[in-house]
């Protein structure tokens, strides 16, 4: 049931953190993956490309400037033939606020519209129209597997405490935080989740959600204390426990399963 054996997966985002972890689990489930970037591929999925030739591909390809997305995609499946599964786990990029010198992290009462348009433009839009331009080929096969990387924080609101300094607890806080244009975006991208979920129930096409909660990543030691503190497991996420689900969803292990959100939080938003 949990066989992945030769589908064909367009993944965009792939050139992140867990892009980089959700290409090498899923490569170790003999499928074949097309890693759509706005960025050269980095140095450790060269290193997995160089592995498996025959199995990875990369296509560079802003997903929100829907003129290029269309002619792209168009090239993609000329060369595939058929997607099986789509994984929409691109995110806005830190190199776009520092290139731009924007503060990423500036407070909502002073926050950038250019940041704010973007965030939505990759994370949402860019979403939305990678899902319409792919489900074509899925609605012509009648059969196709959506899965929207979303955010615990499009479930609740980003808890602003663990970034704030707490003196009492000699914790001096962090020199970043949440911003409401990510947090917003990805509840967006769980409604449309749902949305199509009963949109294409009858097609043959199922779309689910994954909504992780922080994940570690070298973070501040007292930050992700802070964190951890708040989750009922008490530590943040290994990467390797969001692939899991993820390919769960990939698989047929969860064929009567649309319109989810499932939540991979360490039980964070049930408190």
């Amino acid at each position: 049931m949990f066989k992945l054996d030769n589908k064909t997966i367009i993944l965009s985002g792939g050139n992140g953190f867990l892009g980089f972890h959700f290409t090498k689990h899923l490569l170790l489930n003999n499928c074949k993956i097309i890693i759509i970037d706005k960025n050269n591929l980095n140095k450790k999925l060269q290193n997995l490309k160089k592995k498996y030739d025959k199995k990875l591909f990369f296509y560079k390809i802003d997903i929100s400037n829907f003129v290029i997305l269309k002619k792209e995609i168009s090239i993609i499946i000329k060369r595939f033939k058929k997607i099986d599964i789509l994984i929409n786990a691109a995110s806005l990029k830190l190199s776009f606020h520092h290139k731009n010198k924007l503060n990423f992290f500036e407070r909502f009462e002073k926050y950038n519209f250019e940041l704010w348009q973007q965030a939505f433009d990759v994370n949402l839009t860019g979403t939305m129209l990678l899902t319409q331009i792919v489900s074509k080929n899925m609605l012509k096969f009648k059969q196709g597997n959506i899965i929207n990387i979303a955010s615990d924080v499009g479930v609740i609101s980003p808890d602003h405490r663990i970034y704030e300094k707490n003196l009492t607890r000699k914790y001096r806080g962090v020199n970043f935080n949440t911003p409401a244009s990510y947090s917003i975006s990805k509840s967006g991208i769980i409604s449309l989740t749902k949305f199509l979920a009963t949109y294409w129930a009858k097609k043959g096409i199922r779309v689910n959600a994954i909504s992780p909660a922080g994940v570690y990543n070298n973070q501040d030691k007292k930050f992700v204390n802070e964190l951890s503190t708040r989750i009922p497991l008490g530590r943040m996420a290994k990467p390797e426990e969001i692939c899991g689900p993820l390919i769960f969803l990939c698989s047929d292990a969860s064929s009567f399963i649309t319109g989810s959100n499932l939540v991979v939080d360490g039980g964070r938003t049930i408190w």
